[in-house]
Order: C-alpha cells, then structure tokens, then sequence
C-alpha cells in the first residue's frame, strides 16, 4: 500500500507555530501535577510531545486502521500506543508498567499522562476530525476510578477542543474486580460521547459476556483468531459466524494481526468492518495517509 507521511504534506511547524501547543502543555501538565507525582509530565522536543514517569521515558506511535469498502480500503482510524524505554535505553511493554503499579492512584495517573501524550502527538499532525483517535485503557483503571468517569478526560478535550466522538476508548481484555462497576464507567464515557471498543475479543477476559455486559460500538478479534482462520480453513465458517453474531448485538467488527493478503481477504470473506496490521501499516511516530 502505498502512502505519504502526514508531516511531508506540510511544512515542519515554526516555533511560532508550537506556541499554542506549549500553552496547552502547561495547562494540561497543571491538571496532571494535581496527582503530584511528576512535576513536568509531559514536555514538547523536537517537534513531539514525550512523557516521563520515574525512570521512564514515553512517546507515541500510531498504527492505521482501515475501513472495508467496495473491495477497497479507506483511512478510519489511528490506535495509539506507546513506546516505554528506561535512561539507559531498555525497552518495557505498557502492560507491564501497569501491573507494576501497586498504587490505583498511581495507575490513573499514569493512564492519563498515557491518552494525553498521544493527543498532543496526534494534533501535532493536524489529522482532520474525519480521523478516530483510538486509545487503550485499563479496564481495572476504569474501575478504581470515582464515579466521575470520564470528567478529567472530558476537560482535556474540551480546552483542545477536540470532540470525544472522535476519541475510540479501546477497553483491554484484562479481568476486573467488579464488572458492574465497569459497565457504568463504560456507560459514562459513553454519556459523554466516546465510542467504546472491546480489544483483544477471544483472549483472556475478552469473550462474548463481556460483549453483553458492555455493548460495544466495536470489538477488535484477537490476531490469534485470524491466525487460526489462515492456518485452518475450517475455522473460517466459524469466523463469519462470530462476526454475525457481534453484528447481531450491534457491534462493528475489526480484524486484527492482518499480516498478509490472504488475511486480509479472510477477514473481507468474514464481515469484518476494519482490519489491523502489518500487512497494512505498521505503527510509527508519523500519522499516515493512502494516496
């Protein structure tokens, strides 16, 4: 698939024109220094906004999703994730990050440090409001919460003015202690506008009931469903199945871990809205487009 870097569309921005990004640093870096655990959270380098908690250093990635269309594929969507190294440059998966975090209190702060990184970064590339900004939170995060969910993520986009129907909250397939209390923070974010998706569906805590519980706008299949269906052609009638069923309950499906052509007709066969994957666009810094 060819594509064009977002950034090479456009002239690199003057300091000029950054100035209303450090504005917004400040101010989001003030709500975040409520938590008191860093005293600069997030800060502008060289053209991208980079994170910092303790010893380690976070930045952004973005990797495409793409709407099915009449045989073609179209731009819908960006899930960010983040990149995690320590000083000396060694590398640590998020999840980790979090599971090390014994404090709630901690982890919420570090959850939204995390989805305010990757706004600053995806705005710094003047996407359009056309383009989801997917994000991925905790589901035990969204538990620990009061019952004010959503409230500080709501004050973030409004002062940037970004609209949370463009913001996907992609729910991850970790167990929870308390679903119900899961399902109304699900219900709040979704009172104020967001679209929720459930990531990973067919591992871990992923599965139909949590479909029922939380009734997503999307569920994501795990990559080791798409991995099956290519290995194992008689999985493909039950693949389709599944995406009959998802639709049912009125949810758009996204096939993930498409690393190949015959994947991605796999996934086109079953239903699948969207796929995901390095056969279509890996994740990197800069926001890309098709030609």
């Amino acid at each position: 698939m060819v594509a064009v870097s977002l950034l090479e569309q456009q002239a690199l921005a003057q300091p000029a024109q950054l100035a209303p990004i450090e504005r917004d640093l400040a101010h989001i870096n003030q709500l975040l220094n409520a938590h008191q655990f860093e005293q600069h959270p997030l800060s502008l380098q060289s053209g991208r906004v980079r994170g910092r908690h303790e010893e380690w250093r976070f930045r952004s990635v973005f990797q495409p999703i793409y709407a099915l269309e009449n045989g073609s594929t179209r731009l819908w969507s960006v899930e960010a994730l983040a990149r995690v190294t320590d000083s000396f440059g060694g590398q640590l998966i998020p999840t980790v990050l979090f599971a090390a975090e014994t404090s709630p209190r901690r982890s919420v702060f570090l959850d939204r440090q995390l989805r305010c990184l990757h706004l600053f970064n995806f705005l710094l590339q003047h996407p359009g409001p056309e383009l989801i900004l997917s994000l991925n939170v905790n589901a035990q995060h969204l538990v620990n919460v009061s019952e004010t969910h959503g409230q500080f993520f709501a004050e973030v986009l409004q002062h940037l003015q970004i609209p949370a129907s463009q913001i996907c909250l992609e729910v991850v397939e970790d167990a929870v202690s308390d679903p119900m209390r899961l399902y109304e923070a699900v219900q709040r974010y979704r009172s104020l506008g967001f679209r929720i998706a459930l990531d990973d569906f067919g591992q871990g805590a992923s599965n139909l009931e949590r479909v029922w519980l939380l009734e997503p706008d999307y569920v994501k299949l795990d990559k080791v469903l798409m991995r099956h269906a290519l290995m194992r052609p008689g999985v493909r009638d039950k693949l389709a199945r599944l995406v009959d069923i998802l639709h049912l309950h009125g949810a758009k499906v996204v096939g993930e871990g498409i690393e190949s052509a015959m994947q991605l007709d796999i996934a086109r066969a079953a239903g699948c809205d969207f796929v995901q994957g390095f056969h279509l666009a890996r994740p990197a810094e800069q926001l890309t487009l098709p030609l």
